[in-house]
């Protein structure tokens, strides 16, 4: 997909790897609305802050309004916004739980459910799933947060099977530890890490192949 005069939206767009990709998305020469509780802090005439908090159904409608109100499309949708923590199961309480199921998976559910007709008129678009490494295999104290990154895998591949006779990509992206506000909350510090720029960068990349050609799923690790 050629970015430049692309409508996107990325959720989680405050901080880390969704701040960053808004702004490999503007180099690119896309439009892109930011989706997110606090104030993304990105001055740029092709970008738009929508005061939005994914967890709450009604301000995910609101902000898909605004977006097809005034431009019509979306062209490419990134589902970026999660949070995590580690710890024992007995130590997790019913509305954490349902917090972070509702951020990391729930979420994702509800503003892709907004783009997908819309790219069905058009015959193209792209959504990007950012899942983890937490995805794809237990890790002790992830109960809560590989349950529902395990869910985005299977989410997106399902969603990819969909969506590719309609000429819509759906790309599942799984980090392993990127540097980000993440671990301030997580309980747990990796040895090495991704730097939120360079995953940007690789959506960005990926976003960018032909539109014939489907990165349905990829696992990035630090070297």
């Amino acid at each position: 997909m050629e970015l430049a005069g692309t409508i996107a939206v990325v959720t989680g767009s405050s901080s880390g790897i969704g701040l960053a990709t808004c702004r490999a998305l503007l180099d690119a020469g896309a439009s892109v609305f930011g989706l997110s509780r606090r104030e993304t802090t990105l001055d740029h005439e092709r970008f738009r802050w929508l005061p939005t908090d994914v967890t709450i159904e009604s301000e995910i409608d609101r902000a898909f309004e605004a977006i097809f109100t005034e431009r019509g499309c979306v062209d490419l949708l990134v589902n970026n916004a999660g949070f995590g923590f580690f710890r024992d199961i007995e130590s997790i309480d019913t509305a954490e739980w349902r917090k972070l199921i509702d951020t990391n998976l729930t979420a994702m559910f509800l503003c892709t459910r907004k783009v997908v007709p819309s790219m069905k008129a058009a015959g193209r678009g792209m959504i990007v799933n950012i899942g983890s490494v937490a995805g794809k295999r237990g890790i002790k104290g992830g109960t809560a947060y590989c349950a529902s990154k395990f869910a985005v895998n299977g989410f997106s591949e399902s969603l990819m099977e969909e969506l590719r006779g309609f000429g819509i990509r759906v790309a599942c992206l799984n980090p392993v530890s990127i540097m980000t506000e993440f671990f301030d909350h997580a309980g747990i510090e990796p040895k090495k890490h991704l730097q939120p720029d360079e995953i940007a960068h690789l959506i960005v990349s990926l976003v960018q192949l032909p539109d014939g050609m489907l990165p349905d799923e990829m696992t990035v690790r630090p070297l």
